[in-house]
């Protein structure tokens, strides 16, 4: 179907409506994505030039950003998930190749919580498609400060294993963490598992194209959403505020809604 079509679905019949066979053959446009995301308000980014009478972002990170995106507000929904982790789906079949291709991953690993679902829809398709029927998914949890960095019980180390995440905002953050704590999960570190390169990302919002080991990121879906450090951001200076998009009624305020 085209891009045009998709878009009257969704303002028609909702984005519930929408099948994979609606993207057979080519791959999901950021305008769709976009579209999706904002019928749950799950997307935003500053409108305009910078201005005092409109804030501006605060990521976990401590940087300032002109945009956010909200994943778990999305991928929530099973029907949802499942178009998202089959557009991923895609990417990995045309960007794995030698020296591992989809039929050599033995774990799919994802960190908590967005990324969750997603990470158990690829082990799924895995199975479903026959190419590894025996596919496992596997979470990383977060530690007391939120950060995804424990995997319980280890991995075998014959296995290899799959990183992906939901979303990429720095070289740095989680999807970094969650490859780590691959990395390190088992006690020794000569039973460490295999990594498949790359980690692939759904929504990659990040001037930072590798990990902070300098191992590349595949982004699905790309977006160019700026990130700041607070001394430099030109949204302070021009005395907008910077604010935690969710936190109380942020998000609301961030869309000039309060």
């Amino acid at each position: 179907m085209k891009v045009e079509k998709v878009l009257e679905k969704i303002s028609t019949q909702g984005v519930f409506s929408l099948m994979p066979e609606d993207f057979a053959g080519r791959q999901m446009t950021i305008a769709e994505v976009e579209a999706i995301f904002k019928v749950f308000d799950a997307f935003w980014m500053y409108q305009g030039d910078p201005s005092s009478e409109r804030p501006h972002a605060l990521l976990k990170s401590g940087l300032h950003s002109n945009g956010f995106i909200m994943c778990r507000a999305v991928l929530k929904y099973p029907s949802l998930c499942f178009l998202f982790a089959i557009e991923m789906f895609k990417i990995m079949d045309s960007k794995l190749s030698k020296p591992f291709g989809l039929g050599d991953i033995d774990v799919v690993a994802s960190s908590a919580y967005s990324a969750i679902p997603l990470g158990w829809e690829i082990a799924r398709l895995l199975s479903t498609e026959k190419i590894n029927p025996q596919a496992e998914y596997i979470e990383v949890e977060k530690d007391e400060k939120g950060n995804p960095t424990k995997i319980r019980g280890g991995i075998d180390s014959k296995k290899l294993v799959l990183v992906v995440n939901e979303l990429m905002t720095t070289g740095t953050g989680s999807t970094w963490e969650s490859k780590k704590a691959v990395l390190d999960c088992n006690s020794a570190k000569d039973y460490a598992p295999r990594i498949i390169e790359p980690v692939f990302v759904l929504m990659h919002r990040s001037r930072d194209f590798s990990l902070a080991d300098g191992s590349l990121v595949q982004p699905v879906f790309h977006f160019d959403i700026e990130n700041f450090e607070p001394e430099q951001c030109p949204y302070c200076q021009a005395g907008s505020k910077a604010i935690k998009p969710k936190f109380d009624n942020n998000w609301q305020r961030l869309h000039g809604l309060a």
